[in-house]
Protein backbone atom coordinates (compact mmCIF):
# COMPACT_ATOMS: atom_id res chain seq x y z
CA UNK A 1 0.00 0.00 0.00
CA UNK A 2 0.99 3.64 -0.54
CA UNK A 3 0.19 6.79 0.34
CA UNK A 4 -1.08 9.27 -2.21
CA UNK A 5 -3.42 12.26 -3.24
CA UNK A 6 -6.54 11.17 -4.18
CA UNK A 7 -6.81 11.74 -7.96
CA UNK A 8 -10.01 13.60 -9.54
CA UNK A 9 -11.63 11.11 -10.88
CA UNK A 10 -11.35 8.88 -7.85
CA UNK A 11 -13.50 11.42 -5.88
CA UNK A 12 -17.44 10.75 -7.01
CA UNK A 13 -16.40 6.97 -5.36
CA UNK A 14 -14.44 8.62 -2.63
CA UNK A 15 -17.67 10.86 -1.74
CA UNK A 16 -20.35 7.79 -2.06
CA UNK A 17 -18.21 6.13 0.81
CA UNK A 18 -18.01 9.26 2.33
CA UNK A 19 -21.69 9.60 2.17
CA UNK A 20 -22.07 6.33 2.73
CA UNK A 21 -20.62 6.91 6.17
CA UNK A 22 -22.12 10.53 7.35
CA UNK A 23 -25.04 11.03 5.27
CA UNK A 24 -26.72 13.60 7.96
CA UNK A 25 -29.81 13.75 6.27
CA UNK A 26 -28.17 15.00 2.80
CA UNK A 27 -28.36 13.87 -0.09
CA UNK A 28 -25.50 12.47 -2.14
CA UNK A 29 -25.13 15.91 -4.04
CA UNK A 30 -25.48 18.13 -1.11
CA UNK A 31 -22.48 15.70 0.45
CA UNK A 32 -20.06 16.70 -2.07
CA UNK A 33 -20.99 20.23 -1.96
CA UNK A 34 -20.30 19.92 1.76
CA UNK A 35 -16.60 18.14 0.64
CA UNK A 36 -15.83 19.97 -1.89
CA UNK A 37 -15.80 23.18 0.42
CA UNK A 38 -13.05 21.09 2.70
CA UNK A 39 -10.86 20.17 -0.24
CA UNK A 40 -10.29 24.32 -0.78
CA UNK A 41 -8.43 24.28 2.55
CA UNK A 42 -6.97 20.70 1.96
CA UNK A 43 -6.01 17.60 0.61
CA UNK A 44 -7.54 14.18 0.16
CA UNK A 45 -5.28 11.09 0.60
CA UNK A 46 -5.81 7.51 -0.17
CA UNK A 47 -4.12 4.44 0.90
CA UNK A 48 -4.29 2.25 -2.46
CA UNK A 49 -2.24 -1.34 -3.21
CA UNK A 50 -0.35 -1.60 -6.55
CA UNK A 51 -3.14 -1.60 -8.99
CA UNK A 52 -4.48 1.27 -7.51
CA UNK A 53 -7.52 -0.17 -5.12
CA UNK A 54 -8.36 2.49 -2.55
CA UNK A 55 -7.98 0.90 1.43
CA UNK A 56 -8.94 3.94 2.84
CA UNK A 57 -8.98 7.98 2.76
CA UNK A 58 -9.22 11.09 4.34
CA UNK A 59 -8.68 15.04 4.61
CA UNK A 60 -5.71 16.78 5.70
CA UNK A 61 -6.64 19.95 6.23
CA UNK A 62 -4.26 23.35 6.68
CA UNK A 63 -6.38 25.33 9.89
CA UNK A 64 -3.51 27.36 10.79
CA UNK A 65 0.38 27.20 9.52
CA UNK A 66 0.79 24.91 13.00
CA UNK A 67 -2.68 22.62 12.66
CA UNK A 68 -4.26 20.42 10.50
CA UNK A 69 -7.26 19.24 10.73
CA UNK A 70 -8.30 15.57 10.18
CA UNK A 71 -11.74 15.04 8.44
CA UNK A 72 -13.35 11.69 6.92
CA UNK A 73 -11.28 8.85 7.26
CA UNK A 74 -12.79 5.90 5.98
CA UNK A 75 -12.06 2.59 4.97
CA UNK A 76 -13.03 0.50 2.14
CA UNK A 77 -15.62 -1.69 3.61
CA UNK A 78 -13.83 -4.67 2.11
CA UNK A 79 -10.67 -3.45 3.72
CA UNK A 80 -11.86 -2.98 7.29
CA UNK A 81 -10.13 -4.58 10.39
CA UNK A 82 -6.83 -4.76 8.39
CA UNK A 83 -4.97 -2.02 9.89
CA UNK A 84 -5.34 0.07 6.69
CA UNK A 85 -6.95 2.92 8.28
CA UNK A 86 -4.69 3.23 11.35
CA UNK A 87 -1.88 2.83 8.67
CA UNK A 88 -3.34 6.09 6.35
CA UNK A 89 -3.58 8.27 9.98
CA UNK A 90 -0.20 7.49 10.86
CA UNK A 91 1.41 8.35 7.40
CA UNK A 92 -0.61 11.66 7.18
CA UNK A 93 0.51 12.30 10.97
CA UNK A 94 4.32 11.33 10.19
CA UNK A 95 4.67 13.85 7.21
CA UNK A 96 4.31 16.87 9.18
CA UNK A 97 6.04 15.82 12.65
CA UNK A 98 5.93 19.25 14.11
CA UNK A 99 2.47 20.45 13.44
CA UNK A 100 -0.75 19.90 15.79
CA UNK A 101 -3.79 17.91 14.89
CA UNK A 102 -7.77 17.70 15.43
CA UNK A 103 -10.09 15.85 14.70
CA UNK A 104 -13.83 15.68 15.38
CA UNK A 105 -14.59 11.57 16.03
CA UNK A 106 -18.09 9.72 16.23
CA UNK A 107 -16.42 7.20 17.14
CA UNK A 108 -15.45 7.92 20.50
CA UNK A 109 -12.41 8.45 22.03
CA UNK A 110 -10.44 5.27 22.17
CA UNK A 111 -9.17 4.44 18.61
CA UNK A 112 -7.54 7.82 18.32
CA UNK A 113 -6.25 8.14 22.07
CA UNK A 114 -3.95 5.30 20.64
CA UNK A 115 -2.49 7.94 18.28
CA UNK A 116 -1.79 10.20 21.51
CA UNK A 117 -5.02 12.46 20.67
CA UNK A 118 -6.91 13.77 23.85
CA UNK A 119 -10.73 15.17 24.08
CA UNK A 120 -10.64 18.65 24.32
CA UNK A 121 -12.18 20.20 27.46
CA UNK A 122 -15.77 19.98 27.64
CA UNK A 123 -16.43 23.79 27.74
CA UNK A 124 -15.00 23.77 24.09
CA UNK A 125 -16.81 21.16 22.71
CA UNK A 126 -19.72 22.23 20.28
CA UNK A 127 -21.24 19.20 19.22
CA UNK A 128 -23.23 16.85 21.32
CA UNK A 129 -23.22 13.79 18.41
CA UNK A 130 -19.52 13.54 18.97
CA UNK A 131 -15.94 14.57 20.27
CA UNK A 132 -13.18 17.11 19.35
CA UNK A 133 -9.75 15.70 19.70
CA UNK A 134 -6.61 17.49 19.50
CA UNK A 135 -2.75 15.64 19.01
CA UNK A 136 -0.20 18.16 19.81
CA UNK A 137 2.67 18.34 22.39
CA UNK A 138 2.46 20.76 25.64
CA UNK A 139 3.07 24.17 24.48
CA UNK A 140 0.93 23.95 20.89
CA UNK A 141 -1.62 21.99 23.01
CA UNK A 142 -1.78 25.52 25.44
CA UNK A 143 -1.64 27.28 22.55
CA UNK A 144 -4.55 25.67 21.31
CA UNK A 145 -6.63 26.04 24.02
CA UNK A 146 -6.42 29.66 24.47
CA UNK A 147 -7.27 30.82 20.82
CA UNK A 148 -10.57 30.27 18.95
CA UNK A 149 -11.35 26.79 17.96
CA UNK A 150 -11.34 26.84 13.79
CA UNK A 151 -14.35 27.06 12.45
CA UNK A 152 -14.31 23.71 10.52
CA UNK A 153 -14.53 21.86 14.24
Amino acid sequence: MRLREAYPEEMPHLYKLGHREWPKGRTLGQYIKDNQKEEAYGTRYVLADENGRIAASLMLLRLRPYLFGIGSLVTEPGYRGQGFGTALLTECISKHPEAAFMLYSEIGTEYYERFGFQALPGALQRYSSGICMVKADGVLYNRILNEPIPDYF
